[in-house]
């Protein structure tokens, strides 16, 4: 049963504004090193902005938003071998999926040349 969707959009001008791309502190507070490690540095704002938006998008899953006791780093978003967007939880996240009982998610990122959009869907 779908317990919860949740979809973010974020402007790449916003991410590049940041300095996302380059400042690794800001990258280390947000992305697990494992994210980091299949960090497309050839389409950087992209994958950035994209892997954000889906960490927003199962927060809102969550029914939470950012709150205090969460880190951004608890949410990870990996690739399976057919390429497709997995959900990892950790942390004070997992505790709370746990205890929705979800079981399952559904991720999709998209992309256009300005922005990243990512739609989560959460079962139990």
């Amino acid at each position: 049963m779908i317990v919860g969707i949740g979809t973010d959009i974020v402007d790449h001008k916003l991410t590049s504004l940041f300095g996302w791309e380059k400042n690794v502190s800001i990258q280390k507070r947000i992305f697990t090193n494992l994210e980091l490690e299949i960090f497309d540095y050839s389409n950087n704002l992209s994958f950035l902005s994209g892997r954000f938006a889906a960490k927003e998008a199962v927060l809102k899953c969550l029914g939470t938003g950012m709150q205090d006791g969460i880190a951004l780093t608890d949410i990870e978003i990996l690739r399976n071998q057919e390429n497709i967007p997995v959900v990892y939880l950790s942390g004070q996240v997992k505790v709370i999926s746990d205890s929705i009982g979800i079981i399952k998610w559904h991720l999709s990122i998209s992309h256009s040349s300005s922005q990243s959009i990512a739609f989560a869907i959460a079962e139990t």
